[in-house]
C-alpha cells in the first residue's frame, strides 16, 4: 500500500485543488492520506475548517502542526504502509495515472530508490523561469514507465534528485530511517540535508517514473521560511486566494486545462481559475 503525507500551510484552497485532482485523477492512489497544516491567522484557520467539512475524499487524517520536526518525524514512524508519497499543497495531479498503485509498488526492485510522479520523458525543462533544457538519457523503459541512474546524474538537474516531496513514493522505513539520521529544523533544509546525504547512505542508485509526469507544482506564492522563488509571472497571495475561498470560490480543476497541454516542466506559474462552489 501507498499511504500519502501532504504538508500545508496557510493555504487550504490550493490544498483543495490538489485533493480534487488526486480525486478526479488518482483516486486508487493512496490508501490513506495525512494531512499536517498549520495557519498564520484566523482566516486561514477558517480556510481549513471549511476544508474539512467538505469532505472531498474520504481517508484523510488531518493534523494540527503543533511543532513541524517531530510532526513530520512522527508522521513517518507511524505510517503503516509500506510506501509513502510526499505532497506539499501547491501540486496538482493533472492527468490520470496510466498505471495503478499495485504496478507503482512492483517497480520497487532492490536498486530503486524512489518513484517519481512529477518526472518524466517530456519533464526537460529544469527551470521554468529560464530555458533551460535537459533530456533524459541512458534510461530503460517499459510500456508505461521508466528507469534511470540519478547518481549519474548532477543533484541541481532534476533527474539527479530524489528527494523531493513534490510527489515522490519511497520505501516509508528508508525515508524515516533517513530523517532520523541527520539533524533538520525546517522542510527545506530537511530536503538539502537528505539530498546532499543520500547519495552516500544508499545504494539504490535508481529512480522510476511514468513515461510523461502525471503532476507539478503551480508556485504562485510562497509560504516557507526562509522563502523559495514564487509568484514571478502570475503571483496571487495566500491571502487573496483564501478570501476567494472563504466567499464561496475554489481553483477550478477543469478550467485549469490550458496548463496541462504539452508539459514540459515540474514547476510552472499559470493564473488561477476560480468557479462558484
Amino acid at each position: 500500500m501507498i499511504n500519502g503525507l501532504i504538508l500545508s500551510k496557510d493555504r487550504a484552497c490550493q490544498l483543495r485543488f490538489l485533493l480534487e485532482s488526486i480525486k478526479v485523477n488518482a483516486p486508487e492512489l493512496l490508501n490513506e492520506i495525512k494531512i499536517i497544516y498549520t495557519s498564520s491567522t484566523e482566516d486561514f484557520k477558517r480556510g481549513y475548517e471549511k476544508l474539512k467539512s467538505e469532505k472531498i475524499l474520504p481517508n484523510i487524517t488531518w493534523e494540527k502542526e503543533k511543532d513541524f520536526v517531530p510532526d513530520f518525524l512522527t508522521a513517518l514512524k507511524t505510517c503503516e504502509s509500506e510506501y509513502i508519497c510526499g505532497l506539499v499543497d501547491d501540486c496538482v495531479v493533472y492527468k490520470k495515472l496510466p498505471t495503478s498503485s499495485q504496478q507503482i509498488e512492483a517497480s520497487f526492485s532492490e536498486d530503486v530508490f524512489c518513484f517519481s510522479l512529477r518526472l518524466g520523458i517530456n519533464t526537460t525543462t529544469q527551470y521554468y523561469m529560464r530555458n533551460d533544457v535537459t533530456p533524459l538519457v541512458d534510461y530503460q523503459q517499459n510500456p508505461f514507465c521508466v528507469k534511470w541512474n540519478w547518481q549519474k546524474w548532477s543533484s541541481k538537474l532534476n533527474y539527479g534528485y530524489p528527494i523531493s516531496l513534490d510527489g515522490h513514493i519511497f520505501r516509508t522505513k528508508e525515508l524515516c530511517d533517513l530523517s532520523h539520521k541527520f539533524k533538520f529544523d525546517y522542510l527545506r533544509q530537511w530536503e538539502g540535508v537528505i539530498a546532499g546525504k543520500c547519495r552516500e547512505e544508499t545504494e539504490r542508485d535508481q529512480m522510476v517514473a511514468f513515461r510523461q509526469n502525471v503532476l507539478f507544482s503551480i508556485p504562485v506564492n510562497c509560504v516557507q521560511d526562509p522563502p523559495l522563488v514564487a509568484g514571478q509571472l502570475y503571483e496571487q497571495t495566500e491571502e487573496e486566494i483564501n478570501e476567494k475561498y472563504l466567499n464561496g470560490e475554489a481553483i477550478d480543476l477543469r478550467s485549469m486545462e490550458f496548463a496541462f497541454q504539452n508539459v514540459t516542466w515540474t514547476h510552472n506559474e499559470f493564473p488561477l481559475v476560480f468557479s462558484k462552489i
